[in-house]
């Protein structure tokens, strides 16, 4: 009965600090959007940047978005940075550029002697060290834009005045329950993105729609100290923002226009692939705020699943567990919504309890698992410890 009663309490307190997470983030969905009304020559020179590894599937698609941008073409150059591509990817990006002579496209390559050269962050490194633009935006080379996604950005940190513009990412193409659930998980992600960055509190970010400042990157270090980490180039950069800068630094785009789409994991490895990438960077973390956030919510998911394993010692464990899940459901369902209906998914909605089922399971099993299990990406093997090539 102790027990019980301990187990019982544990799980009060955990869904109490989970609501109050929840309840921050929805007090800073919201930021005021509109047209860029700056004449081209108060425009910045924006420098974007594309890292790429074997993407030669998705590649044609990403740069044929960002080559029909509405942004005045003097004011923009596209860098991509290979990071030792083992497939076609360098020779469809070459035979792009000589396609596109009108606008600054620039191909950049590493030196593979460097012991330092490869990784995701070396690669976006290297084309800040050639940027001339005094903005930076990056992105991903298997991701689609709209065509005014550099002058969204570009408004964002200009109305926001921040040094770091968080912008929207969502999943295109979304087929089957697996990629249904997969997209309204990431409305949660993108709902806590935008709302902690929106009360000065961010907490997480996505290399894959960012914009900041040249200078502020140098300043700030730039990738120095998180090397070892096979991803990160974002959560890490962002930390080093906020805790230079302060939390008001760094701004989320609420503007459908900035929205940038990419494919969800295709299949449950590599979606467990990704997330156990995500999670094993965790170990760089200094922030307490975006620790303490991970360690409720990863909590609060396994004592749910908990409840449910130990209902054969006492159905009351079961009926804990069942509340919490219910509690789990209806706190995480305005901040869904909210997320769902700017991104147009209202059509996903028939999905959202598998959703949630699915999260406490994944989360729950994921959370070890990323600190024990190799993982590999883009053909390379990630330790959870460190980052090399085998």
């Amino acid at each position: 009965m102790i027990l019980l009663v301990i187990i019982g309490g544990l799980m009060m307190l955990l869904a109490i600090l989970y609501a109050l997470i929840i309840f921050g983030a929805l007090t800073g969905l919201s930021l005021p959007s509109g047209n860029i009304t700056s004449s081209p020559g108060q425009l910045p020179v924006v420098s974007v940047i594309i890292p790429v590894r074997n993407e030669e599937n998705r590649l044609l698609l990403c740069l044929a978005s960002l080559s029909k941008q509405d942004y005045p073409f003097g004011k923009v150059e596209l860098l991509i940075s290979d990071d030792f591509s083992e497939d076609r990817t360098c020779e469809i990006a070459e035979r792009f550029i000589q396609q596109h002579p009108q606008q600054t496209w620039i191909l950049v390559k590493g030196d593979p002697e460097l012991p330092s050269g490869s990784g995701k962050k070396a690669a976006i490194a290297r084309a800040i060290h050639l940027a001339s633009g005094s903005l930076i935006l990056t992105t991903d080379g298997d991701t689609q834009h709209s065509s005014s996604w550099i002058s969204s950005m570009v408004h964002g940190y200009h109305t926001t005045g921040a040094r770091m513009v968080l912008g929207p990412v969502m999943f295109s193409e979304t087929k089957g329950v697996f990629g249904h659930m997969q997209t309204l998980e990431f409305l949660g992600v993108m709902g806590l993105t935008a709302g902690f960055a929106n009360i000065g509190r961010a907490i997480m970010c996505n290399g894959a729609n960012l914009c900041y400042e040249k200078t502020t990157f140098y300043q700030t270090g730039g990738f120095d100290g998180n090397e070892q980490f096979a991803s990160g180039d974002d959560q890490f950069l962002l930390w080093k923002i906020k805790r230079l800068y302060g939390g008001g630094a760094i701004r989320f785009l609420d503007d459908r226009d900035a929205i940038v789409t990419t494919l969800p994991a295709q299949g449950v490895k590599p979606f467990f692939q990704q997330r156990f990438r995500w999670i094993s960077k965790s170990r760089g973390y200094r922030d307490p705020l975006v620790t303490g956030v991970g360690l409720v919510s990863y909590l609060f998911q396994a004592m749910i699943l908990a409840g449910f394993s130990l209902g054969f010692l006492s159905p009351l464990y079961l009926y804990l567990a069942v509340l919490l899940l219910a509690f789990k459901l209806l706190i995480d369902l305005p901040l869904v919504f909210s997320m769902a209906r700017f991104f147009n998914k209202l059509n996903l909605w028939k999905w959202y309890i598998p959703a949630q089922l699915f999260q406490v399971l994944y989360v729950t099993v994921s959370g070890p698992m990323a600190f024990l299990i190799p993982v590999k990406w883009k053909g390379r093997r990630v330790s959870s410890f460190t980052f090399r090539i085998s």
